[in-house]
């Protein structure tokens, strides 16, 4: 049986992707992307754009039968989201819930609109007379707030974990009370090409290279195929599916050394003299490193869940340090930090390590 399909954040990292995928499916006969182009050519310039950025194969001229726009801004106008959808109440079996904001070092009542936005959406699904499942993205970073005293512990996407603590709770109790679907919580997600210099751990890795110094830094990773395979799993087989599942490799990748690679000669000192050398040499840049940082990264509990049908063997074997240098945006940020080391060169010569 063929059906409608609902997307929101389709033109980001992730939206692109899945939609990659969800064209090439048979029992999908219409996809309405939900977006805030006023018009199909700058609509479809952004789809060509990020498909291009991404290097995903999607011929635009075959797709375009399939898809259809509905205009509303999200962030703007979250009123307007129940009305607008009223006229896909019947064809719309599936909502997949990718928008939201990803800047940095914001407070929880920044992300004030998206928290709108999922609550209208997740109404909608729960509509008595013609329910819908609704497919959304959350954080396996949301964890982290957990260890986090204050702001100041860790800069990096506050507000957005706390975002994404939010939709966690909430999708858990509306489906408490029959709502349908999956909430997916990949790591950072990452791929050979990916948003780059968008993400903290890349910036950070340029601070890496520009003072050749670098502390032992963690992160939590999923690659982007597992994330959309473990996706498509979870929408084509609703019923074997966990209420949440968190896609990632289960291992801490060190970011350091995967830069070592690049860089052999860069020095890994311990977290607290890295923050004094900051101090001296990027003070503007200190606010990066709070003294709780690592501690919230440890913090949780490394469990990797994955759709039951999901191969999980692929990443055993490959060393995980590899998967990060294959990464364009590992050299792109290796080199950015390179060119910037004279700027600070006086600074490192002053501070004794």
């Amino acid at each position: 049986m063929q059906k409608s399909v609902l997307i929101t954040g389709v033109t980001g990292y992730v939206g692109i992707h899945l939609l990659s995928r969800l064209v090439r499916q048979n029992n999908i006969d219409r996809i309405f992307c939900v977006t805030r182009h006023k018009d199909h050519d700058s609509f479809w310039s952004a789809i060509k754009l990020q498909a291009n950025q991404f290097n995903i194969t999607m011929d635009v001229s075959d797709i375009q039968p399939k898809l259809d726009i509905v205009n509303i801004d999200l962030a703007q106008n979250h009123n307007s989201i129940l009305p607008a959808l009223q006229k896909f109440k019947q064809s719309v079996k599936e909502v997949h819930h990718l928008a939201c904001d990803g800047n940095y070092g914001h407070p929880l009542e920044y992300f004030q609109p998206w928290i709108n936005t999922t609550k209208e959406l997740i109404q909608f699904c729960m509509d008595s007379t013609h329910p819908k499942s609704l497919y959304a993205v959350g954080s396996y970073g949301q964890h982290i707030i957990d260890t986090i005293n204050n702001d100041k512990d860790y800069y990096w996407i506050n507000g957005y974990f706390k975002y994404k603590r939010w939709l966690y709770n909430y999708m858990l109790e509306k489906m408490d009370e029959g709502l349908q679907g999956t909430l997916i919580e990949p790591g950072v997600v990452v791929g050979t090409i990916d948003p780059g210099q968008k993400y903290s751990f890349w910036r950070i890795t340029r601070i890496f290279a520009a003072t050749g110094y670098a502390f032992n830094y963690p992160m939590v990773f999923t690659p982007i195929d597992m994330l959309i395979d473990n996706y498509i799993l979870a929408q084509n087989y609703p019923h074997e599916s966990p209420k949440v599942i968190s896609p990632l490799i289960p291992k801490y990748l060190y970011v350091n050394k995967a830069v070592q690679k690049l860089l052999p000669d860069l020095k890994v000192i311990d977290y607290e003299k890295f923050r004094t050398l900051m101090e001296h040499v990027m003070p503007e840049k200190a606010k990066y490193f709070g003294p709780n940082f690592l501690r919230s990264i440890y913090g949780p509990k490394l469990i990797a869940t994955f759709h039951p049908f999901y191969d999980t063997t692929k990443y055993v074997s490959k060393d995980v340090i590899d998967y990060l240098s294959d990464c364009k945006s590992l050299t792109d940020a290796v080199e950015q930090g390179l060119k910037s080391r004279t700027k600070y060169m006086t600074a490192l010569e002053e501070t004794i390590i």
